[in-house]
């Protein structure tokens, strides 16, 4: 039996005793420790391989884990009902033995709304990057149990890493119009933005518009793009995936791209089969994907999750990098507001894990 045999059945156990006297709690697991293995193990020594079970998730991706996981573990319910988070809705009609929710922390509060009027005798929540507003937002859960990143890198079954925070200043020399036609810098709009919403929050006025064009602004930087590819010709060798918040942004780099608005999915194929190093993402692929043997993930765009940085960060986290550092740069404009929501967002992560780079 490996290290990871072991925890794994140590978790097991666990949680069957805890549903003896339980019907609401979650597992708290880091990714690659096997979460989706232990839930099937569990629910089959409980009886359930004939009970009606419902499994949510936010991105389909994770619904061929679930289909994958079933037919490897032989766990042969042919009562189980997946459905992706925005359609919970639809659910709401029949009873349910067990309702599981991976990836918890990504619920929506209607979602949330939503799964808590199902009908069920027992509720499985997993997740392994859960922060103290998630729990919070779920009193009646309790932690079944807990194995963090670190425990799994103390352990030898996962691998270390480094994140490096590289803080870019914003283009001051090209000129491109603002929306009355007036001809600025990004340096300078970045400015003029955060100069009238420190103004508004001052006076008590709302900033959410100003404070999404100011994002907009960050995601496609000329700063930080120009930084991009210069960082990118120093690991030509190495397999990458770069995660943007925009599909002209992935497009616009110069390496294959894939995301929702993309023709066919022939260069994320590509990467998977290992025939291209590069690959740049647009909001997709953080969740329920493994790329194998990547050496470094880039984060044009963050948010202040620090749950979803944990989620991109474990990507490339692998079972198999024996020895292996995992490598994780985050480009970040040299702005307070930026650095704040970088702060904000590597919050759940070891700090001392993390240099800043300017």
């Amino acid at each position: 039996m490996t290290k990871q045999d072991q925890i794994q059945e140590e978790i097991i156990e666990k949680t069957i005793k805890f549903y003896s006297d339980n019907e609401k709690g979650y597992l708290n697991l880091a990714m690659r420790v096997g979460k989706t293995r232990i839930t099937l193990e569990v629910l089959k020594r409980m009886g359930y391989e004939v009970g009606q079970i419902l499994i949510a998730y936010p991105d389909n991706k994770l619904k061929d884990v679930w289909e994958q996981e079933c037919i490897k573990w032989q766990f042969n319910n042919f009562n189980i009902r997946m459905v992706n988070f925005s359609s919970l809705k639809k659910c709401n009609t029949q009873d349910y033995d067990v309702v599981i929710c991976d990836e918890f922390h990504a619920l929506s509060e209607n979602e949330a709304s939503l799964i808590q009027d199902l009908n069920a005798s027992m509720w499985m929540f997993l997740s392994g990057t859960i922060s103290g507003e998630t729990k919070d937002k779920w009193p009646e859960f309790k932690e079944i149990a807990n194995y963090s990143t670190l425990d799994g890198i103390e352990d030898g079954i996962l691998a270390d890493y480094q994140i490096s925070v590289h803080l870019v200043k914003l283009d001051d020399k090209e000129l491109s119009p603002n929306k009355k036609g007036k001809m600025l810098t990004e340096k300078k709009k970045y400015d003029n933005y955060s100069y009238v919403i420190q103004r508004q929050r001052a006076e008590g006025r709302p900033t959410m518009h100003l404070a999404l064009a100011r994002n907009r602004l960050s995601l496609s930087s000329i700063g930080k793009m120009t930084y991009l590819k210069s960082l990118l010709s120093t690991m030509k060798g190495k397999r990458v995936v770069v995660f943007t918040g925009l599909s002209a942004v992935a497009d616009g780099i110069g390496i294959p791209s894939f995301h929702s608005k993309s023709a066919n999915d022939f260069s994320f194929k590509a990467f998977q089969n290992k025939h291209i190093n590069h690959i740049a993402l647009a909001a997709m692929g953080k969740v329920g994907v493994t790329y194998p043997d990547l050496d470094s993930v880039i984060l044009l765009n963050f948010v202040y999750s620090s749950e979803e940085n944990s989620q991109i960060l474990n990507r490339c986290i692998k079972l198999d990098y024996k020895g292996k550092l995992a490598d994780m740069h985050l480009i970040c404009l040299n702005e307070p507001a930026e650095i704040k929501k970088a702060k904000e967002g590597l919050s759940l992560l070891d700090s001392s894990k993390i240099v800043w780079k300017s």
